[in-house]
């Protein structure tokens, strides 16, 4: 996907447009918990996975009847295994992407951390009362605030350079995990936990978005390829320290709050020190001139 995009995508306009369509994830983020939860308290959890496979029979239709690749785009007969390989190794000997892909597993690892509890947090705020309608509302406001703070970030990116708005993203980030921790009450931890669904957002589009335009074209592809790879690295390490955390503190989540906040802020680190690296002419310093040349 993200491959495609830089593709497609006209380099001025690259952050927007990698915002703009992550923006489908916040979306789907903030309708399918607000209407998964009502639905689980009214007729059950097994109702969900009845629509779940209609929604993913409905993907499957889209990409065939109206997804087209380019009938320009370079084909290849080497083996799958043969291109994977290819994919870890432009990882690990690029230093951009090595960077990068520290920077978002430090942020990812920061979100995950405390998600698995989200619903226990919730409850502990607002009590059993109408638990999985709550937690879906409180879900779908932080889609529904990512939705509409990503492409904002993008076009802010675009403006005034990746680095400089992925850094204020994972300011906000820390800032609002921060406050969820002293949260007294559900109202107060919903408004933090929805600016932290922008930030998170921001911060995400504009780590894609330097790692699009600062990679070679020879190994842009297969280094796309595998972005999303920090995802699901972060996933089971994060739940594994959540665990561990919740163990030590007798089931108090509020440290796993903190100690998020922390991680999200190690991130800045390696991005910046990966642009630094960049040419004088990568878009990615922050250079609003450089960008609108491409």
């Amino acid at each position: 996907m993200l491959a495609e995009i830089t593709d497609r995508t006209p380099r001025p306009r690259l952050g927007f447009a990698i915002s703009l369509v992550g923006t489908a994830g916040p979306l789907g983020f903030a309708l399918g918990p607000a209407f998964g939860g009502f639905l689980a308290d009214r007729y059950g959890v097994q109702s969900l996975f009845l629509i779940d496979a209609v929604l993913t029979a409905g993907v499957v239709a889209l990409l065939v009847l109206g997804y087209h690749e380019r009938a320009d785009r370079p084909q290849t007969t080497q083996r799958v295994l043969t291109l994977v390989r290819r994919s870890l190794v432009a990882v690990v000997r690029h230093p951009l992407a090595r960077a990068i892909f520290l920077a978002y597993f430090l942020l990812l690892l920061a979100q995950r951390l405390p998600l698995p509890f989200i619903a226990l947090w919730v409850e502990q705020l607002n009590g059993p009362l109408g638990l999985a309608t709550v937690v879906g509302l409180v879900a779908g406001g932080y889609g529904l605030a990512s939705a509409i703070g990503s492409p904002l970030g993008g076009l802010l990116g675009d403006r005034a350079g990746y680095r400089r708005v992925f850094v204020a993203g994972v300011l906000v980030v820390a800032v609002c995990l921060g406050l969820i921790a002293l949260s007294p009450s559900l109202v107060p931890f919903a408004l933090a936990y929805a600016a932290y669904g922008v930030g998170f957002a921001t911060a995400s589009s504009m780590l894609f978005t330097m790692l699009a335009t600062g990679l070679p074209a020879e190994i842009r592809s297969p280094v796309l390829n595998l972005a999303l790879f920090p995802l699901y690295v972060s996933g089971v390490i994060g739940s594994l320290l959540s665990t561990a955390v919740l163990a030590g503190t007798g089931g108090d989540i509020r440290p796993l709050w903190a100690i998020a906040a922390f991680v999200a802020v190690l991130a800045i680190a390696p991005a910046a020190l990966a642009m630094d690296r960049a040419s004088p002419g990568d878009p990615g310093r922050g250079s609003s001139t450089d960008q609108g040349t491409l």
